[in-house]
């Protein structure tokens, strides 16, 4: 039975749980200390599949659910909070209601009012009010608050902070659920919950007077320092050979030993000026998550070597080539404000940051050629190689089907702002070979994907030449030509403009694309000579900056020729990115499969920081994406790189909101 405790916020919880017929997976997340949202898989071993489908078992349902509170706990008053479970979709066990919890020392008192199978309804009962089998059917979730309604409750005793005792009252009609459970004994559960270590819980019950359960629950905070302690990283010292030639250098030979000692700390695409009293610093923050700490090294870099009459300084940070954020300040004013003797409103008021460094660059340099900055040689390629797996859910021949690569990929930097790509997959295990999911029209989008993905010989994925430009008024360019996917090459290309320090954004994006052979990783489509065409209006914003929530929407024609929009919602917080996106075209007429006709697309997705991993903070991050079944409409192709939607910690408005940061040197 629910409470109306949740997950502290940017709390995770990974679950396991057994209490036959039913076995579940799930995860939830905590959200501002007020909302919990999860998602569920079901397993339901009392209904076997195999009669039709011999391999895929025993029946899989995908559910989500979220509690909101709706009044936190006071001295005299329980925390209340209301939740729904499984309310649209297949309807297998959906559930609304209200709940109160109060503390009272050791005990931890729930009351209830359900509704749904909370209600005491029986399935058949729910699912006669369905209007249909649509995806997004939402006649329970806004149906009539006077509907069959049934109490529930308990209490849980803590024993001690690792050792908590819980007994509950069902109001669960077990006889009448999905899967047909025996009616309960008696409509009691009692179970124990034990932590023997500090985000790992165990629990047991007996269920409903006849049933054992057991479960296990992992509960962490998401912090980029995860599994190992950081080191501290020592603060960079020069010595006094290095002091001693930078005070008798000339301009140029100043920029010249600066530029390699930031190169040599970590940092790329780096440039260095020096005009009488004033330094100009770009660089690429290729160490840090943070771009504030990432300026306080280069400050220190700076304040280490230079003279004493180097009094005006710009720094700036880039990304392929093209500046992001730029900061002049005094050098007073940084060293009052980095030896924590002025404070960042302070430090504020006498530095300009900017998103754009027009204005800088222009009073820096004068007119003169910018190509007097020196540019110390830079690595000009960059390899990685990582591991990746591919699911493919739900399919009658199996519920989870993987695909396990190798994904090697090189970068050549042979000019500034222009970038190869190429990237292979190296199968290492396949089991796409037996997904069953045939393609829905003559010239398909995306649901011919197995069709890419059922080989288990190596396949060039990606070969792209990519170009970033910086136009005027302040507008960022990239385009794009060569093989972008596996399933697709062509040509691409993109605009975009911030405003107000990146908490918004404006652009548009267009490809032009052919299919690409499934046998053979150079040819174009042999059967396939449709030219796909994408165009699209993207908007970008920061929604609540100050809790990382941030929006965009694409809004055109996509790959099929149809159009319509894409939203996408995230929450970017402690480097962690956890979003989802909804996509809905017009596909009628454009669209021949009743599949594809007025479907929709929704999927979400985490981003990791491989810090969580390492013992130091580190750049980059993991992707894992979990989309709903796939279709040919509202299909887009993927990109090298994008300039939309943007990292919104590569803001100028994050630095200034972390700029405390510049000070953990």
């Amino acid at each position: 039975m629910p409470t109306a405790r949740v997950l502290p916020d940017w709390n995770v919880r990974i679950k396991y749980g057994k209490a036959e017929p039913y076995r579940y997976y799930g995860v939830a997340l905590g959200l501002f200390d007020r909302m919990e949202i999860s998602g569920q898989f079901t397993e339901t071993s009392s209904v076997s599949l195999a009669s039709i489908w011999p391999e895929y078992g025993y029946h899989k349902d995908r559910s989500a659910g979220a509690r909101l509170v709706l009044s936190k706990e006071k001295k005299w008053f329980p925390q209340i909070a209301a939740g729904v479970y499984d309310p649209v979709g297949t309807l297998l066990f959906p559930s609304r209601y209200l709940v109160a919890s109060k503390q009272m020392g050791t005990l931890d008192f729930t009351l209830g009012m359900g509704q749904g199978l909370l209600g005491g309804q029986s399935l058949a009962d729910i699912t006669r009010e369905q209007k249909g089998k649509e995806a997004l059917d939402t006649t329970f979730l806004f149906s009539s608050p006077f509907r069959p309604s049934r109490l529930f409750g308990g209490a849980e005793y803590h024993y001690s902070p690792d050792l908590t005792f819980t007994a509950e009252y069902s109001s669960l009609k077990y006889e009448g659920m999905f899967g047909s459970p025996a009616k309960a004994d008696i409509p009691l559960n009692f179970g124990v919950k034990y932590r023997p270590w500090e985000y790992i819980t165990l629990q047991g019950g007996w269920m409903r007077g006849q049933e054992l359960a057991i479960g296990l629950a992992a509960d962490m905070p998401l912090s980029p320092e995860g599994m190992l302690v950081w080191k501290k990283e020592k603060p960079y010292e020069s010595d006094e050979q290095r002091r001693w030639l930078a005070h008798n250098a000339d301009d140029w030979q100043l920029a010249m030993l600066l530029g390699k000692e930031i190169r040599d700390d970590g940092f790329s695409e780096v440039a260095v000026s020096v005009r009488d009293s004033k330094l100009w610093i770009e660089a690429a923050n290729s160490r840090y998550l943070s771009d504030a700490r990432a300026m306080g090294r280069l400050a220190q870099i700076a304040d280490a070597l230079c003279p004493e009459d180097i009094t005006t300084w710009y720094l700036n940070l880039t990304r392929q080539g093209q500046i992001r954020q730029s900061l002049k300040t005094s050098r007073a004013n940084l060293l009052a404000f980095m030896n924590s003797r002025l404070d960042k409103e302070g430090f504020l008021t006498y530095g300009e940051l900017d998103a754009h460094a027009t204005v800088h660059h222009a009073e820096f340099f004068a007119g003169k050629d910018e190509g007097e900055a020196y540019r110390p040689e830079y690595d000009w390629y960059s390899f990685t190689i990582s591991p990746r797996v591919k699911t493919f859910l739900n399919n009658k021949n199996g519920f989870f089907k993987h695909k396990a690569v190798l994904q090697p990929r090189l970068k050549l930097f042979p000019r500034r702002g222009t970038i190869l790509h190429a990237e292979m997959d190296l199968p290492l295990y396949n089991e796409w070979d037996s997904v069953d999911y045939a393609k829905r029209e003559p010239e398909p989008t995306r649901t011919d994907l197995t069709e890419f993905e059922a080989s288990s010989s190596p396949r060039l994925t990606i070969l792209a030449l990519e170009q970033y430009i910086q136009l005027p008024a302040e507008i960022l360019g990239r385009v794009a030509g060569g093989y972008f996917e596996s399933a697709y090459a062509g040509i691409g290309g993109e605009v975009f403009r911030f405003f107000r320090d990146g908490l918004y954004g404006i652009g548009v994006e267009s490809e032009i694309v052919r299919k690409r052979d499934p046998d053979d990783t150079f040819r174009l489509h042999p059967t396939i000579d449709k030219n796909y065409t994408t165009a699209f209006l993207n908007l970008y914003a920061q929604l609540v900056p100050s809790l990382g929530i941030e929006g965009g929407l694409k809004l055109g024609r996509f790959l099929g020729g149809d159009t319509g929009f894409e939203i996408e919602l995230r929450r970017s917080w402690k480097y962690f990115t956890i979003g989802g996106w909804y996509t809905t075209t017009a596909s009628s007429g454009v669209f021949s499969d009743p599949y594809n006709v007025g479907s929709t697309q929704k999927g979400v997705y985490i981003r990791v920081p491989l810090s969580l991993f390492a013992d130091r903070e580190l750049r980059g991050k993991l992707l894992y994406t979990f989309t709903s079944f796939t279709r040919d409409a509202g299909a887009t192709v993927s990109q090298p790189s994008r300039l939309f939607p943007m990292d919104p910690y590569g803001s100028a408005d994050s630095l200034k909101r972390s700029l405390n940061d510049m000070r953990r040197q």
